[in-house]
C-alpha cells in the first residue's frame, strides 16, 4: 500500500513519539516540560549516530557523530546562503539541526517557511517534532493543535496529540483522543497505534 507523502512523514512522527513515550514511561522516568537545544542525553541508536564510540552526556558534534552528517549539514546550510528562498533546503537544513540538538535554530528556519506558506503540515508536523524532542511539551501540543486546526482529519497529529498529553502525564486526555481514534478508525494504522497505546498506558 502506498502513502501519500505527508501522511508518510505524519506516520515517521507517530512512530518516534510511541517509542520516546513508552520507554519513558516503562522506566518510570519523570518527564519535565523543558526547552533546551541540549536535548536527550542519551546518543540516539539511528543510522546518524551509528558507529560512534565513547558516547557522552554532549550534544552531537563533529567528534562523536558520522562525518556524512556534517557534510550534508554544510551542504544545505551552504545552499541557504546561495538562495535565502530555498524552501527545501531550509527544510533540510532544520532537519538536521532539530537531530543536532540546535532546536531553536531550526525552529527559526521552520518559522521562515511558514511565513511563505502558513498552511504547509508537513513543516508543522516537523516542528512539533523538534519541540518534543527538545522536551517542550507545552509548544508541541500548541503547534500540534495548530494542526488539527488546519486539518481536522489529520490523524496523525491527532494520534501525536494523545502521545504528547501522556508526556505531560495528562493521561485521562490522552485517552480520551486515543480512543476515538480506536474507536473511529479501527483499520487504520494510525488507529491501530492508538488502540496499542491505550493498553500501554492503561498498565
Amino acid at each position: 500500500m502506498k502513502f501519500k507523502p505527508v501522511y508518510m512523514y505524519g506516520i515517521i512522527f507517530v512512530v518516534i513519539i510511541v517509542a520516546i513515550v513508552f520507554t519513558s514511561s516503562n522506566n518510570k522516568k519523570e518527564v519535565t516540560t523543558i526547552s533546551t537545544q541540549q536535548g536527550d542525553k542519551e546518543m540516539p541508536q539511528d543510522a546518524l549516530h551509528q558507529g560512534i564510540g565513547g558516547v557522552s552526556d554532549d550534544a552531537p558534534s563533529r567528534g562523536n557523530v558520522r562525518e556524512d552528517f556534517w557534510i550534508k549539514m554544510d551542504k544545505y546550510k551552504a545552499d541557504i546562503e546561495a538562495n535565502p528562498n530555498d524552501t527545501l533546503a531550509m527544510r533540510n537544513y532544520a532537519q538536521m539541526l532539530g537531530m543536532s540538538h540546535k532546536t531553536n535554530e531550526a525552529i527559526e528556519l521552520y518559522d521562515r517557511i511558514l511565513a511563505i506558506d502558513p498552511n504547509r503540515i508537513d513543516i508543522l508536523l516537523a516542528k512539533g517534532l523538534t519541540f518534543y524532542n527538545a522536551q517542550n511539551f507545552i509548544m508541541a501540543e500548541v503547534v500540534t493543535k495548530e494542526i488539527i486546526a488546519l486539518d481536522d482529519k489529520n490523524l496523525e497529529a491527532k494520534y501525536n496529540l494523545g502521545a504528547i498529553l501522556a508526556s505531560q502525564g495528562k493521561n485521562d486526555e490522552a485517552r480520551k483522543v486515543w480512543k476515538e481514534l480506536s474507536d473511529k478508525y479501527p483499520n487504520d494504522e494510525v488507529g491501530k497505534l492508538a488502540t496499542n497505546a491505550l493498553v500501554q498506558i492503561s498498565k
